[in-house]
């Protein structure tokens, strides 16, 4: 009956019982990490991913952030047009402003011209201003420009020739460079009118001032006053220009039927033409021009 009965091994030790809270509390004590530790790292990880989700944003706020980068960077290149802009404007206000007379000048008194301003006219008023420079015999240097798009621009000689409709042949104008000047020569408080041009083929030039002789005349009638009853009537017999010497120089001369000359122009040298209806200013010239050719670099 006794044999029947289990047998209890008192004899060794007993196994110990090994349950999930054991391992856990073992855990615990083997790496020190205490429950509030373990908590803590649980609600740093939840505000870790909390703070990227706030970081990443709705898709409301991406279409936000989208539509932000597209304006700054449209503002940017806008800004970045503008400047260049505004570069190219003040670049080209430098030019008009630095441009310079082809002979020595003692005042500057400019011209801008609208669309519908006539050149004539305006020409005529400076003319007529009282010069403001206390020399004897001073040189006023009357710059031509007009406004495109808010920015002043010189007049090419082809707008100067349109502008005061003269009737030049195209072969001379062609001839002419964009290096010009209009001016005047005041004297005992006389304004003289002249103009320079500069040529870029002589012989070109040479044909077309003998070919612009036929209208000439008529060009230059408003501008020097050729109508005024004081000079008489021009010569009509064919034979009104002649060859005359202005300072050991080659000139022509438009004459009226007194033989008194009226209009002069001439080639101070291969690239220089000079206009004007006095040979004392034609003298004055040729010698500025020539003291500026000469002078040192």
């Amino acid at each position: 009956m006794d044999d029947n009965k289990p047998k209890i091994n008192t004899g060794g030790e007993l196994k110990t019982l090994r349950t999930y809270m054991t391992d856990m509390a073992d855990s615990v004590r083997a790496n020190e990490v205490s429950v509030i530790k373990v908590a803590l790292a649980e609600q740093n990880k939840k505000e870790t991913e909390e703070l990227y989700r706030k970081v990443e944003g709705t898709p409301t706020k991406k279409i936000f952030w989208f539509i932000g980068g597209l304006i700054l960077i449209g503002v940017a290149i806008y800004g970045s047009y503008y400047l260049l802009q505004l570069k190219a404007k003040i670049n080209t206000i430098e030019k008009v402003v630095k441009v310079e007379s082809l002979i020595s000048s003692d005042e500057i008194s400019g011209i801008v011209l609208a669309d519908n301003d006539q050149l004539i006219e305006k020409i005529q008023n400076v003319e007529q201003e009282k010069s403001s420079s206390s020399v004897n015999g001073s040189i006023k240097f009357i710059p031509i420009s007009k406004m495109v798009n808010g920015v002043e621009e010189s007049l090419s000689t082809v707008d100067i020739f349109s502008r005061l409709k003269f009737t030049a042949p195209s072969s001379l104008v062609r001839s002419l460079s964009d290096s010009y000047m209009i001016g005047t020569y005041n004297k005992d408080s006389t304004s003289k009118l002249f103009f320079i041009f500069q040529s870029k083929d002589y012989e070109y030039s040479y044909a077309g001032m003998l070919e612009w002789e036929n209208t000439l005349e008529n060009d230059m009638t408003d501008l020097f006053g050729l109508n005024n009853t004081d000079l008489g009537e021009v010569s009509m017999d064919g034979d009104k220009w002649k060859d005359i010497i202005i300072n050991n120089k080659d000139a022509r001369v438009l004459v009226d039927v007194k033989g008194r000359p009226i209009l002069y122009y001439l080639f101070v040298d291969k690239s220089s033409i000079l206009i004007a209806d006095s040979d004392i200013v034609i003298k004055e010239l040729i010698g500025r021009l020539l003291t500026k050719n000469n002078s040192p670099l």
